[in-house]
């Protein structure tokens, strides 16, 4: 069985989105025939923790190798210590005191130590590829100066983008031509670029050096095994409607127009008030209970933290409507959250605070979901009021399965796999030329 390492610095037990993606591929490439060793960091000071989807990847069979790392919030926390959740002033302040300090992102830290645990791990056993998964770009960086050792073929994946990245800040332009040269590093060690939508990856192929090829989409996804052990609920069987938001809030991503629009409509229809209940599953800044508060929604709105996965996905089968808002700001349309393809996994309907996009064009595909503009109050207010109208008479959408199912983990971890093994038999047919005409 031909083996890849995985280069990943979020990894369970770290939580929230960012570890599903990697953490899926490594459970399902065994079954096409990859046998994965994840390179990732010991646990630290986080947002949060999640024992479950640790558990599942073990079962799995996955090795996971796991190095220090000098990253400041390590420095703070040798255990496993959950990190509150910072206000948004805070979070852009960190931020930026980042940009200034740390190239490419404040993960460079862990450059050296996993240097040398990849090198002792390409000595140890043979390995036929090197996967990177970026953010943090550290991680790429770490591929590549791997690859330039080995001459593996590398695979990197970009989840957002690095240049192009709305959440990226560039103090300097001096700063910013340090990671277009560090970038151009990478992908001209890479032989085969990922990302997750369309739009990222027309970015991402006009940056790449001459003679590389285009940029392979594979989109996030939702796993199918989650929601085995958790039947769907029938819908409009409750008194009241169940709205739910399943996630963390940061930068334009915030829950403030949707609690906005929310006191609308039942300002408008109070009659309404007794019979819906709006939940938050997850992290959300310190402002938000008294958002909750001055609009007068104590009595609809329920917040209840942070869950597991598997309570997480528990908690999205038992609602009738799922929401998500992706803020407008600069680079907004190549934003697809991993959020929206679990959400598309229950196949219930989806009220999307959206800005045209690749989200848009995915719920558009979907077909059952309810689109407004993210920060229109008005358009959220007369969206819930069709909610209602649709859950009352029980004509609530459901998305179409043919769409649902090309966003299959299993599915995706195959096309992952075709990935691998087509660069490691242009590197073999390369070296085999090489060879040739040495001789």
């Amino acid at each position: 069985m031909p083996r890849v390492l995985v280069i990943a610095y979020y990894f369970p037990p770290m939580g929230l989105s960012g570890v599903q993606r990697v953490a899926k591929f490594v459970k399902y490439l065994p079954h096409y025939g990859w046998q994965p060793t994840v390179l990732t960091v010991w646990p630290g000071k986080y947002f949060a923790y999640d024992e479950a989807l640790l558990h599942e990847v073990e079962t799995a069979g996955v090795e996971i190798v796991r190095t220090s790392s000098l990253d400041p919030l390590r420095l703070l926390a040798r255990r496993p210590t959950r990190l509150e959740m910072p206000s948004e002033v805070l979070r852009r302040y960190w931020m930026r005191l980042s940009g200034w300090l740390f190239v490419p992102d404040n993960k460079i830290g862990w450059l050296l130590p996993a240097l040398r645990a990849g090198e002792k791990l390409l000595r140890m056993r043979p390995f036929d590829a090197i996967f990177a998964s970026s953010p943090p770009p550290t991680a790429l960086l770490i591929g590549a100066r791997l690859q330039q050792k080995s001459h593996l073929p590398l695979v990197v994946d970009y989840r957002d983008d690095w240049l192009g990245n709305p959440r990226q800040f560039f103090p300097t332009g001096w700063h910013r031509r340090l990671h277009a040269k560090l970038e151009r590093y990478v992908l001209h060690r890479a032989s085969c670029v990922i990302t997750i939508n369309a739009t990222l990856a027309q970015q991402l192929g006009a940056r790449l050096p001459r003679g590389k090829r285009t940029p392979i989409v594979i989109p996030h996804g939702f796993d199918p095994e989650d929601f085995e052990n958790h039947p769907a609920s029938s819908s409009n069987s409750k008194e009241r409607l169940r709205l739910l938001y399943a996630g963390v809030f940061y930068d334009a991503q915030q829950p403030d127009d949707f609690l906005r629009g929310l006191a609308q409509w039942l300002h408008h229809q109070p009659e309404a008030r007794r019979h819906v209940e709006a939940i938050f599953v997850g992290l959300f800044p310190p402002h938000v209970p008294q958002c909750i508060t001055q609009l007068g929604l104590g009595d609809v709105v329920r917040l209840e933290g942070y869950r597991s996965h598997p309570e997480t996905i528990a908690a999205l089968k038992t609602a009738d409507v799922l929401w998500m808002t992706v803020g407008e700001q600069p680079g907004a349309a190549s934003i697809s959250t991993s959020k929206l393809f679990e959400y598309i996994g229950t196949r219930k309907p989806i009220l999307a605070l959206v800005p045209e996009g690749e989200a848009r064009t995915v719920l558009e595909a979907y077909g059952a979901a309810y689109l407004t503009s993210p920060h229109d109050v008005s358009a959220i207010a007369q969206a819930l009021a069709r909610i209602y109208a649709d859950w009352k008479t029980q004509r609530l959408p459901q998305g179409k399965a043919e769409v649902v199912r090309r966003y299959d983990r299993r599915l995706l971890a195959g096309q992952l796999a075709e990935v691998l093994t087509m660069v490691c038999q242009r590197n073999a047919t390369r070296h085999a030329a090489s060879v040739a005409h040495s001789e």
